[in-house]
């Protein structure tokens, strides 16, 4: 297990977090030994799926299931397309994001374009502060060298995606997604071919993308285009006025 000091979380929730990662192997005495001694003021808690007994044991420790992380992979196979797709897959570009691009991704994510998420569905926090997480997250992955790229339709900026290597041609994309103006006619299922088109064109040969089970849409987008499920936690919470 890995126990997590969440530093960044005081800065975008306001209060002390700590992440507690538990793994196959971990023995359920250990497990209970390290929700005794871990405190914070929101705890988080990530369990293998093949661990109902920690699951229950964190039931007892008052942890409130929120969602399962689902890790997709998509190895960039080629998708068969309808020519409906065809056509809006060709009249949707992917551009860099400049300067202004970037600020308007910020000024789209304090609409609420995401959610889904835990932090956006908690009602102990506000859904400015969970929209404020996600601007200030990719503020830190601009900073660890992140690209962020543009869907552009019909000349105008419709999404976003961003881009990391994290090791020899495997890419992560940590957030992405499409303006809540533009969601409808399918661009959606079209953005996530986009994203392979330019990690094929970085040489690159596969993309991992984390989601919220919360998250339907994008469930049903991936699994649509050939990504498969390559690991799920179960994702636990528990607030200070819970302990």
């Amino acid at each position: 297990m890995r126990v997590i000091d969440a530093v960044w979380e005081k800065r975008n929730l306001g209060v002390e977090t700590k992440e507690i990662e538990f793994e196959e192997a971990d023995g359920l005495e250990d497990v209970e030994k390290c929700l005794k001694n871990t405190h914070g003021e929101y705890m988080v808690a990530k369990v293998p799926t093949s661990r109902a007994d920690i699951t229950h044991l964190l039931y007892e420790y008052q942890y409130e299931y929120m969602e399962d992380l689902i890790l997709f992979v998509s190895d960039l196979k080629i998708v068969n397309k309808s020519k409906a797709m065809e056509r809006l897959y060709d009249a949707v570009s992917v551009k860099r994001a400049e300067k202004e691009d970037i600020e308007e991704i910020y000024t789209e994510i304090r609409k609420g374009m995401f959610s889904t998420d835990r932090i956006s569905l908690d009602e102990h926090f506000s859904k400015e502060a969970a929209a404020e997480r996600y601007v200030n997250w990719t503020m830190d992955e601009l900073e660890r060298g992140t690209e962020l790229y543009n869907y552009v339709y019909k000349g105008k900026n419709v999404g976003f995606f961003g881009l990391r290597e994290i090791r020899d041609g495997v890419y992560t994309s940590f957030l992405g997604g499409i303006y809540n103006r533009y969601r409808l006619g399918g661009i959606g299922t079209v953005s996530v071919l986009k994203i392979l088109e330019r990690i094929k064109e970085l040489s690159g040969k596969q993309l991992h993308s984390m989601v919220s089970s919360n998250n339907i849409g994008q469930v049903k987008n991936l699994i649509y285009t050939g990504y498969y499920v390559s690991k799920i936690s179960h994702v636990f919470v528990k607030h200070k006025d819970n302990i």
